[in-house]
């Protein structure tokens, strides 16, 4: 019996299965998929479209300054000119070329190069931004330490190249006397002078076309025809017209701005007690001669030589800007084209996420059997949490949202979250003074006895008790405040600190008003005493400097309006492509909260379009006959600027307005499946009724 009751000799044990909760994976981040693709792309662009020609241009303007200054081909001779192009001299000064005039400025452009224009709507606020950053400084020092470097280097070699007497360019450090040794040779100062004068003007030129941010001048919806890409010639030609007027205003710049320091600041710095004590032995010969204006003009040739040097450098910074809005094609290359794309709109840079975008979209639109077969299962993905689809749902609407949210704001940043109120603080009562427990009998009567009294003095409230607690107190009160336990408010501490605080803005005040004083009566004398045409002419750079610009103003309100007409023409075609292509119905329940996004998007665009085309009234015959000549002037500028305001924000709206159409005629009436908001029902009929 006690047998048949003991268990089994073998231990039992659940069955082992295979089946597992596994969460689903999530779509992998750019960094691990897209980017790097995109990296390898532009890494190959950047050695065999920018560094080979910039190189090559290097040794072709080696070969000109050598042949130049040893007189040209026909003193060198056939053989000898062939000989001087691999000549160890000219492929040093290649070298030199290439180093110090194109790879500073193409390291300063990688480094600091951005999707998002800035955002100003003048050159003087344009200018200002640009103060704030970082890539400024970066930039002036790179451009002022290359233009130096490539004229030290140019100088250094004329001295090899011209040796004979009646050529030689006497670009020596100090020039030859013997009883002043030390006098600084003026060529050397007016040819650095000018590189210098270059690099702040081209940095000024940088700033103010915001040159370090990304130009995309292709639109999504625009037909590839070859007027889009004109012919690398004709790009060469036009950037070489524009350098060579460029840098022909900046020698003439520099040329009086050195007269005017050899003729007007240097005698002034001399009068400065015990400087020209120091300068005297360098630059005393400055003070003497003819004018430095008259002197340039008998030395035209420096002026020429700092002509196409400047021209020289300026061309080596320009090689490194390059058109970085050629599409990438990298998803083909992947096992998952469609997890690639949709893991590369979420990146964190601007830059890639429009590439992504410019490929997605191309996917989205193609009609070939691959690119069905891709949006089929890009549509019906379960293996990711969230799917593909969702990821790319969500990822542009929120792309959209917000920059819906800076175009109400009308391209203002967001207001700073408002900090929650601080708890109050709880009541505390008021100190009161304990009364003291009589130990004393009321009644007089008999002594206590020594015992008693003993204890009374030993008691917690006792006199010896109260004595120590006293002395502790007046013991703390000494002590610094970093070993205090409690810390009490010291009322004159701190009106001790808003009396600093008031005194330091009392200070600020008087810094701002005695600038603001100054500068208005430097204003004041110069418009006194200047004549009249001068005056004209700073009142008319003034305006030009300062003057809000209507379509700058509107680019503002849209800085990533291509991103945002790639976004709307990719979630179009997708949807679009959903009705016959998606097995499982996973895009129809986004579909309404799609339209309102794009439709309260063109809502608020042709709002704020209706609004900047009321500052451009037409002029009529009369107008023109009666208006003088600079109203006239004024209102073709705001024409043209009202134009260009509604070319930039046509490049979304026109975007939304194609997709739009294509889902209300490729839907038609299943549309009225939907629940849609009033007002977007009413403008999503207009659409349903034109299709």
């Amino acid at each position: 019996m006690s047998s048949a009751l003991a268990g089994p000799s073998t231990p039992m044990r659940a069955i082992t299965s295979t089946l597992s909760t596994r969460s689903a994976p999530t779509i992998p981040p750019a960094t691990h998929t897209y980017d790097p693709l995109v990296k390898g792309v532009l890494r190959r662009r950047l050695l065999y479209n920018i560094l080979a020609p910039s190189f090559a241009y290097s040794w072709a303007l080696a070969n000109v300054w050598s042949k130049w200054s040893q007189g040209g081909p026909s003193r060198l001779g056939l053989s000898g000119s062939l000989i001087d192009c691999i000549a160890p001299l000219t492929l040093l000064h290649t070298a030199a070329i290439w180093l110090l005039g194109v790879v500073p400025a193409l390291v300063v452009r990688n480094r600091f190069l951005t999707a998002t224009p800035t955002p100003a709507s003048s050159p003087s606020k344009m200018f200002s931004a640009a103060l704030t950053k970082r890539s400024t400084t970066y930039a002036l020092a790179t451009y002022l330490a290359s233009g130096v470097a490539l004229a030290a280097v140019h100088m250094l070699l004329a001295n090899v190249y011209e040796p004979s007497p009646n050529g030689h360019p006497r670009f020596s450090l100090f020039v030859k006397s013997r009883k002043h040794p030390y006098y600084l040779n003026g060529r050397i100062l007016y040819m650095l002078f000018s590189q210098v004068t270059l690099a702040g003007a081209y940095l000024l030129r940088t700033v103010l076309l915001d040159r370090l941010a990304v130009r995309w001048t292709q639109t999504p919806g625009e037909t590839d025809t070859p007027e889009k890409h004109p012919f690398r010639l004709a790009r060469i030609v036009t950037t070489l017209i524009t350098i060579s007027l460029f840098v022909g205003l900046s020698t003439l710049g520099s040329t009086a701005l050195f007269g005017l320091v050899r003729s007007v600041v240097l005698p002034v710095v001399y009068a400065l007690p015990w400087v020209s004590h120091f300068l005297r032995p360098f630059t005393a010969h400055f003070l003497r001669g003819p004018w430095t204006l008259t002197l340039l003009l008998r030395g035209w040739s420096l002026v020429w030589r700092a002509f196409f040097l400047g021209v020289s450098t300026a061309v080596c910074w320009e090689l490194a800007e390059s058109p970085l809005d050629e599409p990438v094609a990298v998803a083909h290359t992947t096992a998952d084209p469609a997890l690639t794309l949709v893991s590369g709109i979420a990146s964190a840079d601007g830059f890639f996420k429009q590439f992504a975008y410019a490929e997605l979209s191309e996917l989205a639109s193609e009609t070939s059997e691959a690119a069905i077969a891709r949006r089929s299962a890009l549509f019906a993905d379960q293996k990711y949490n969230p799917n593909m689809w969702t990821s790319l749902c969500r990822e542009s609407l929120l792309t959209l949202g917000r920059d819906y949210q800076l175009f109400l704001r009308r391209g203002q940043p967001a207001p700073a979250a408002v900090a929650p109120p601080a708890p109050p603080k709880p009541a505390t009562s008021l100190p009161t003074q304990p009364t003291p427990l009589i130990r004393a009998p009321i009644l007089k009567g008999a002594p206590a006895s020594p015992l008693r009294a003993a204890l009374d003095t030993l008691a917690s409230d006792g006199a010896l008790s109260t004595a120590v607690a006293t002395t502790a107190d007046g013991a703390t009160s000494h002590l610094p405040e970093l070993f205090r336990s409690v810390v009490h408010a010291n009322p004159s501490a701190e009106r001790a600190v808003e009396a600093v605080h008031k005194g330091e803005e009392r200070v600020a005040g008087l810094l701002a008003q005695t600038k603001s004083s100054w500068r208005g009566g430097f204003a004041g004398i110069v418009g006194s005493r200047a004549p009249e045409p001068l005056r004209a002419v700073a009142a008319e750079v003034g305006e030009w400097w300062t003057r809000e610009r209507v379509n700058r103003t509107v680019e503002m309100c849209l800085p990533n309006r291509r991103l945002d007409a790639l976004v709307v023409s990719v979630l179009c075609h997708l949807v679009c492509a959903s009705l016959t292509e998606d097995r499982y119905g996973v895009v129809q329940r986004d579909i309404p909260k799609i339209l309102e996004a794009m439709l309260s998007f063109l809502a608020a665009i042709e709002e704020y379009h209706a609004e900047v085309g009321k500052l451009h009234v037409p002029l009529t015959s009369e107008d023109i006959a009666q208006l003088p000549v600079k109203e006239l002037a004024r209102r073709e500028r705001v024409a043209l600027e009202v134009t260009r305001a509604g070319e930039a924000l046509s490049e979304v709206s026109d975007a939304i307005k194609r997709g739009v159409g294509q889902i209300a005629r490729t839907f038609g009436d299943k549309l009225a499946a939907f629940r849609f908001p009033p007002r977007i029902a009413r403008k999503l009929q207009g659409f349903v009724d034109y299709a």
